[in-house]
């Protein structure tokens, strides 16, 4: 019920006495309170109309009824309606002029109208009103839980609720990120959450989620005729529940999760057989493609840990999630129909990585087609993490993935023993060695590019350069020189990445 209806109402043969736009005239009326003393506010709320015949208001000066009406104003109150002929014959002009400059509306009951029956009509008109939005609420509950009922992703029912509300919709957490929203290309920006807080209930309705999660259903550009609090608060738990399904979904199998990352980076404890059994373990299956997702996660970021989540669990039926020192690792199978072949998904991961979170260091390997492949991708996308910033898909085959993976006894000793003079040289000098081959190499051995990364001039480089080549006793100018240590770089940090800061 708004402003407007009242005074169309015949019956009632209700005045308006101040210039009120038609936004204004738009406001809705929550409720109707009589009130005849001085202060009323502490008896009022947020779009009240308020009742009186003024028998308390025997007010002379201006100023006095301006501080009335700015009292009533800082409430909110959606208008006044004066009761004439009982204790004034005519509204008081200075309540009037102080109506007019506070713009808030002023209605006239006539002395021929019944008090009480204004407060009868609006109480009917909006008891009627709320029972609609009950039914109207519930039908929306009814086609939600259907929709839920019969498997359909988060979105489909967000979908639905906006189309009933015939607005935006999103799911904003504790931080003020959204995480999902309907239509799925709506822009949401930080102002827009905090006007929505602003406007409370009207806006925003709480997710009874029943853990330490704290998620907002959020609206926007809403064409009702119901309070929005009304309308979705039933589907707000059914929303609650698809949420808290996303999430024990993908990260259902945490132990198994956890040995399972502990296992990828043990090359020598763990046999491929037994690597296996661990995948099969957490759910996953063994001879389906595996898209892997790493994601550096950590504070002020947990809102893209739940987009990625709801993302994966839109696209593929087969989802698991761990979150641990601040990386989200993820693993999908089996893209659902009418979605992009796992051939291609990693392609359409990125794009959606992108759009989404184009700031943010990811990496995306596979699809991986066997247990050893995704080993080697969940290693690769770990390593690569350490680097990138931005969305990334991981190359077909990577370097200290595959040494990682194949390197023997024989093979790290040998590293130990080419690199041990060098280290030696290192704990009695303050040249730092190590770094500068690091460097030297990370800058595929372009002297320039080491020598300025460094600090240092390029003389200054080349006599670092030979003395590393005496201590290791082979060229630096060459393929096979460089190869030699970067592999042995690379075998090093793998077996022992505290000893050197190789990646």
């Amino acid at each position: 019920m708004i402003i407007a209806d009242l005074l169309s109402e015949d019956t009632l043969q209700l005045r308006l006495h101040t210039p009120s736009s038609s936004d204004r005239l738009a406001r809705e009326i929550s409720w109707c309170a009589p009130a005849e003393t001085i202060d009323p506010t502490p008896f009022l709320s947020r779009n009240v109309l308020l009742l009186t015949n003024g028998i308390g208001l025997n007010i002379e000066d201006d100023r006095t009824w301006s501080a009335y009406v700015e009292r009533l104003v800082s409430v909110q109150v959606a208008a006044v309606a004066f009761g004439t002929g009982f204790a004034h014959h005519l509204i008081p002009p200075g309540l009037v002029r102080a109506a007019a400059d506070h713009d808030l509306p002023l209605l006239e009951i006539p002395r021929s109208v019944p008090f009480l029956q204004v407060h009868r009509h609006v109480t009917n008109v909006l008891q009627s009103e709320r029972f609609t939005a009950i039914t109207r609420s519930w039908e929306l509950a009814q086609t939600c839980a259907g929709l839920a009922s019969s498997g359909a992703r988060l979105s489909v029912i967000l979908d639905a609720v906006a189309a009933a509300v015939r607005g935006e919709v999103a799911i904003a957490d504790a931080l003020g990120a959204v995480i999902a929203r309907s239509p799925e290309r709506s822009a949401w920006s930080q102002e827009d959450l905090e006007q929505a807080a602003s406007a409370g209930m009207d806006a925003t309705v709480p997710l009874p989620m029943g853990t330490g999660d704290s998620f907002q259903l959020v609206v926007r550009d809403a064409e009702v005729e119901h309070p929005i609090s009304t309308l979705l608060a039933p589907v707000a738990s059914i929303i609650a529940v698809q949420l808290q399904t996303a999430l024990l979904t993908t990260t259902s199998k945490q132990s198994e999760l956890g040995t399972l990352l502990d296992q990828v980076f043990d090359w020598n404890g763990v046999a491929l057989e037994q690597f296996a059994r661990t995948v099969r373990s957490t759910g996953l299956l063994g001879d389906e493609a595996t898209v892997v997702i790493a994601v550096r996660t950590g504070h002020g970021t947990l809102s893209d840990a739940w987009k990625t989540r709801l993302m994966l669990q839109s696209v593929f039926d087969v989802v698991r999630v761990q979150v641990r020192h601040g990386t989200l690792f993820a693993f999908a199978q089996q893209p659902r129909p009418g979605d992009d072949a796992a051939a291609t998904a990693s392609e359409s991961l990125l794009a959606w990585f992108t759009e989404e979170m184009p700031d943010q260091a990811v990496v995306l390997k596979g699809p991986c087609a066997s247990s050893d492949e995704l080993r080697l991708g969940v290693y690769q996308s770990q390593d690569m993490l350490a680097t990138v910033v931005r969305p990334t898909i991981a190359p077909e085959l990577g370097i200290s993935a595959l040494i990682a993976s194949t390197a023997t006894h024989g093979a790290r000793a040998g590293a130990r023993k080419l690199l041990a003079p060098v280290i030696a040289y290192d704990s009695t000098h303050s040249l730092g060695l190590l770094h500068t081959l690091e460097c030297f190499l990370a800058h595929d051995a372009h002297p320039s590019r080491a020598a300025a990364s460094l600090y240092i001039h390029r003389n200054t480089l080349s006599q670092r350069i030979g003395k590393l080549e005496g201590l290791l006793k082979l060229s630096l100018s060459t393929l096979e020189g460089q190869t030699t240590c970067l592999l042995a770089l690379r075998i090093l940090s793998s077996s022992d990445p505290d000893r050197t800061g190789a990646s």
